[in-house]
């Protein structure tokens, strides 16, 4: 009688210790899948941080291509000028704002020349564990 009782609290610690390593497993996974996604997220918005001051400089070129691609191919960004602020007087000697950007006239020179970028950051197909998208708006003077 003994023996059985002993067998049976035997069977029941080892499924005791199975289901707490399968717990601690399950947590383990879901710790590592958020870190990971913490991760990419942060390299996300460092890029977004670049192609800001990458997009600034292209526009000082008059170039109009405002696309990017990150060195490792995991993130694509699109910048956008959605506004450009300038003194009536300056409309014509303002270069950046020629390209059909809608204008919007101010009356403080110390704003002449900021823009208004919409900058969208997308992860590419199957790079992470979940999809990646920062969406910033941002006031920039190139």
């Amino acid at each position: 009688m003994r023996r059985g009782f002993n067998l049976l609290m035997a069977i029941f610690m080892l499924l005791l210790l199975a289901g707490l390593a399968m717990l601690t497993l399950s947590y383990a996974r879901i710790h590592a899948h958020f870190f990971a996604d913490t991760y990419t997220k942060e390299q996300a918005e460092l890029f977004a941080d670049s192609v800001t001051e990458a997009a600034l400089m292209r526009i000082e070129a008059n170039e109009s291509k405002l696309d990017f691609l990150s060195p490792k191919g995991r993130f694509r960004a699109h910048v956008q000028v959605e506004r450009c602020y300038v003194l009536p007087s300056y409309k014509d000697e303002n270069a950046n704002c020629k390209r059909g950007i809608n204008v919007t006239f101010i009356d403080t020179p110390a704003s002449n020349g900021y823009m208004m970028l919409r900058i969208e950051v997308n992860s590419t197909k199957d790079a992470f564990l979940s999809p990646i998208r920062i969406y910033r708006r941002t006031l920039q003077r190139p």
